[in-house]
């Protein structure tokens, strides 16, 4: 239902744990990162980025976070805060707005799509190691192998994660997205820039575009992807305000 509701779906489309080793090195690791998240030396926009998928505080009214009107009374609570925790379910329901909403209060923000790929390059894409071939959402750093070079939890699959970019009639950062179809050429921020309809080049990942209306971005895939999800799948087709149990997000500071 979700790959239909989203029109995520390549085929209709085309017709085209977090080890307990790590967890300790982590830890232990004086980065000046807040708890629950990693630093990324080699970035200059950003310093620390979330390690698993953003989950709500326990000052929030539902913190199962299982539909969008329990989303909504947590909204009201200005005590209602993403966190970074590993073991619980990811919070979903919310559009780009909420998600950027409870960045911000948590003193976060949401990543731009090139820092959301800079922080997920290295995610096996193996629906045997990460959610992308199944019927519904895992814990946080459930699948412990499912982990980027950089040490970042679910960036393929379980959730979309939503980005702060915009497109605009089909235009991206001031350039013309292509249509809908497989990666086969990307920026250096991951975005895709030549797509075809054989599955060959970067790992059968898929992108998703629209050439009228305003859209925002989400990366990664979701449960049911399939091939289609990965660090270079890309949705450029997503009404801001939609809402679904397949997309979440993650903060960076």
């Amino acid at each position: 239902l979700i790959v239909t509701t989203l029109g995520i779906d390549a085929a209709d489309t085309l017709k085209g744990s977090r080890s307990t080793l790590l967890g300790q090195l982590i830890t232990a690791t004086d980065s000046g990162c807040p708890s629950g998240m990693i630093e990324s030396p080699a970035s200059v926009t950003f310093t620390c980025v979330d390690v698993y998928e953003a989950s709500p505080s326990e000052k929030c009214t539902d913190v199962s976070m299982s539909s969008p009107v329990s989303v909504e009374a947590a909204l009201d609570r200005n005590d209602c805060q993403a966190i970074s925790t590993e073991k619980v379910s990811p919070w979903s329901n919310v559009n780009r707005a909420d998600a950027q909403l409870l960045c911000t209060r948590s003193g976060k923000r949401l990543p731009t799509a090139s820092e959301w790929y800079e922080f997920s390059i290295g995610t096996p894409d193996d629906p045997k190691v990460c959610n992308t071939d199944t019927d519904g959402v895992n814990a946080t750093g459930d699948e412990s192998e499912c982990v980027s070079a950089l040490g970042i939890y679910d960036a393929i699959g379980n959730v979309w994660e939503w980005v702060q970019d915009d497109v605009y009639d089909g235009t991206y950062d001031g350039r013309p997205l292509p249509s809908s179809g497989y990666v086969t050429q990307i920026d250096s921020g991951g975005v895709p820039t030549v797509v075809g309809e054989n599955t060959e080049g970067y790992n059968d990942d898929y992108f998703w575009s629209k050439s009228v209306g305003v859209f925002a971005m989400m990366r990664g895939g979701f449960y049911g992807s399939g091939k289609d999800g990965g660090v270079y799948a890309v949705h450029a087709a997503t009404d801001p305000n939609f809402t679904s149990n397949a997309i979440g997000f993650r903060c960076v500071q």
